[in-house]
C-alpha cells in the first residue's frame, strides 16, 4: 500500500506540474480548445479535486486510481479519501485534510457520509461549500455511489440559514472548476444597473469574451463591479473599488463575498437596487435560484444599517423598469 501511495503521488505531482507549466505559458490565452493535443487531456484514472490556494475554485487532477483495481467500495472509498487528504502540490488545499477537520468516510447505501469535526464548523460558508464540493465531485466518479452528505461531530451539516444540508450529488456544485486550460469564450450575459434616479433597475444585455476557465458566477460579479458600458444607459450600483473575494454556487444558491467597500453607498443609490442588481443578474445564469452576501467573509453584517445580510435572497423584478 505504500508503494501504492508513492506512485499515486508521483502521478498526481507529474501531472498537477504539467497543467501549471501550461497555465503559466499563457496556454489558456492563445487558442487550445477541445481539440488540443493528447497532453491537454485528462490522463487515467479518477479525478480528484483539489482547492485552490486562494480558495476561489477547484482544480481537477488524474489521479492513476482505477476502480477495477480495488476488490471493494470500502477499499476504493478508502484510496479516494487518501488522495483528497494530501494535497500533491502547495499551490492546491486537500479538502478532506486534518486541518479542514475531516475525521472519517462512510458508505450508506448509495451514498457517502464524511464526517468532520468542529474545525470545519469554523470555516466560512465558502471554504465549506468548496470542501463538500470537492469531496463530492470526486467521490460520486466511484460507480454505486449517488451522493455525499456531510456531517460535524456526527451531526448533520447545517447552512448558512440554519438549515440541513441534505445528500448532495455533483451536478450541485456549478462552474467552480478553476485553472482549467481553454481557449477564450464568448457568452452574453444579462445584468441589472440602476436608472438614472437610483431606485430602479435597468436591464443590460453585454456580450464579454472571457477565458473560459472563469467561473459564470465570478463573470457576473466582475462585469457588475466594473459598471456600466458606454451606450448602455445605466448607472452603476456598486462602488468600482469593492473587490471580489469569492463567489460560489451551491445547490441553486450564490455565496458571494465581498469586501467592505460594497457597504458603502453609490450616489442615491437605492438598498433594493444595490442588493438586487446582484440578485437578478446571477439568477439570469439559470444555475442559481437564491444569493447569499457574505462582507469579508461574515454574513452577520448589517447592509447599510438597514438590511440584513444574514438571509437568502430571492429575486426581485418588481424594480425593474420595462
Amino acid at each position: 500500500m505504500r508503494t501504492a501511495r508513492f506512485g499515486l503521488h508521483n502521478c498526481i505531482k507529474r501531472r498537477l506540474s504539467l497543467m501549471l507549466s501550461l497555465l503559466l505559458a499563457g496556454i489558456m490565452f492563445t487558442g487550445c480548445g477541445a481539440g488540443g493535443s493528447d497532453s491537454d487531456k485528462p490522463g487515467p484514472g479518477l479525478q480528484v479535486y483539489y482547492i485552490t490556494s486562494d480558495i476561489d475554485g477547484l482544480v481537477p487532477v488524474s489521479s492513476g486510481i482505477e476502480a477495477g483495481s480495488f476488490d471493494s467500495e470500502e477499499d476504493l472509498l478508502n484510496a479516494v479519501t487518501d488522495a483528497l487528504a494530501a494535497s500533491p502540490e502547495t499551490r492546491l488545499r486537500a479538502p478532506l485534510s486534518a486541518e479542514y477537520g475531516f475525521e472519517s468516510a462512510r458508505i450508506v447505501d448509495n451514498q457517502v457520509v464524511l464526517d468532520f469535526n468542529e474545525n470545519l464548523a469554523a470555516l466560512d460558508v465558502i471554504s465549506r461549500t468548496l470542501i463538500m464540493g470537492a469531496a463530492t465531485r470526486t467521490i460520486t466518479q466511484i460507480d454505486g455511489i449517488d451522493s455525499v452528505s456531510g456531517t460535524i461531530n456526527g451531526s448533520p451539516m447545517l447552512d448558512s440559514a440554519g438549515m440541513v444540508i441534505g445528500a448532495m450529488t455533483a451536478d450541485a456544485y456549478v462552474d467552480n472548476a478553476g485553472l482549467q486550460i481553454n481557449a477564450e469564450e464568448r457568452s452574453q450575459l444579462t445584468l441589472y444597473f440602476a436608472n438614472e434616479t437610483g431606485d430602479g433597475l435597468v436591464k443590460v444585455n453585454r456580450t464579454v469574451v472571457y477565458s473560459g476557465n472563469i467561473p459564470m458566477d465570478k463573470l457576473v460579479m466582475q462585469q457588475l463591479i466594473i459598471g456600466p458600458q458606454d451606450g448602455e444607459n445605466a448607472y452603476p450600483v456598486i462602488n468600482p473599488s469593492c473587490k471580489l473575494i469569492n463567489a460560489t454556487t451551491q445547490d441553486g444558491t450564490c455565496y458571494v463575498n465581498l469586501d467592505s467597500a460594497f457597504l458603502s453607498p453609490v450616489d442615491n443609490i437605492s438598498n433594493d437596487v444595490a442588493i438586487y442588481s446582484i440578485v437578478d443578474s446571477l439568477a439570469e445564469l439559470g444555475t442559481v435560484n437564491k444569493v447569499q452576501f457574505l462582507i469579508d467573509s461574515d454574513s452577520d453584517v448589517m447592509f447599510r444599517e438597514a438590511v440584513s445580510l444574514n438571509t437568502q435572497f430571492d429575486r426581485n423584478l418588481d424594480i425593474v423598469e420595462e
